[in-house]
Formats: C-alpha cells, structure tokens, sequence
C-alpha cells in the first residue's frame, strides 16, 4: 500500500517510516501540511489516480498548517473512500473525540501507541478497500 505520512518529529517519523516498509509498504513522508497537500493535489489534477492509498497525519504540527485543516482540505476535494485518513497524535482524547465526530471516516490513535494497533488499521483500510 502507497502510504503518506505528515509527522513533524523526525525519530516518531522514521521509526513509522520502517515498521510500514518492514511491513510492505511504500511510504513517503512529509513534515508540513503542505507538503502533503500538494502532492495530492497536483497529482489529483493531472491523473485520475491518487499518489497515495491512505495518509496517516498528525494533527499537533508547525507553521501555518494544522493537521485538522490538512484534513479539511483532502476532505473538501477527496472523498473518504477515495483516501482513508488515520490521524496519530499527541492531542488530548477529547480532542481526538472531536476530530472523529467531525470527520466519522477518519480513524485516531493517540501517542503513544503501538505499532500493532497502527498496522491493524492499515489493514483494516485495505481489506475494506477491496472488497
């Protein structure tokens, strides 16, 4: 599975980075909202597939881009069974309850977690993406 990961700490970044490939996936990482966003968006535009087929963000990040307003702009071009969302986070629960009562597609793991727990829902996305 093409992955995207938006994760700002560089050791929380890397470490994500080689369990998913150790795991079989290809994962490119982003460390600004930005970044992320322009990737999916250019690539939306000038094909009809997605450079990803989920993206894992981290809603706590810098500069001018949160990871909630990340998640508005895919949500306002890309649908939810086009490109599953898994927000990882330090944030509090209740705002991680927020964050899924917003977006009920998108699902939330708060640090810290375990790498399982994480790979447990990438394939939970995959399975019901093929089906």
């Amino acid at each position: 599975m093409r992955i995207g990961l938006l994760e700002d700490n560089t050791a929380i970044h890397e470490y994500i980075t080689t369990v998913l490939k150790l795991a079989g996936h290809t994962v490119s990482t982003h460390t600004v909202g930005l970044s992320l966003l322009d990737e999916l968006l250019a690539e939306q535009s000038t094909q009809s597939s997605l450079p990803y087929d989920l993206v894992i963000v981290d809603l706590l990040l810098p500069g001018t881009l949160s990871g909630l307003a990340v998640i508005n702009s895919i949500r306002q071009t890309i649908p939810p069974k086009t490109l599953p969302i898994i927000v990882v986070s330090a944030a509090s629960q209740h705002q991680l309850a927020q964050i899924h009562q917003r977006f009920p597609d998108v699902q939330v793991l708060q640090k810290p977690f375990s790498m399982k727990s994480l790979l447990q829902l990438i394939e939970t996305k995959h399975v019901g993406d093929t089906i």
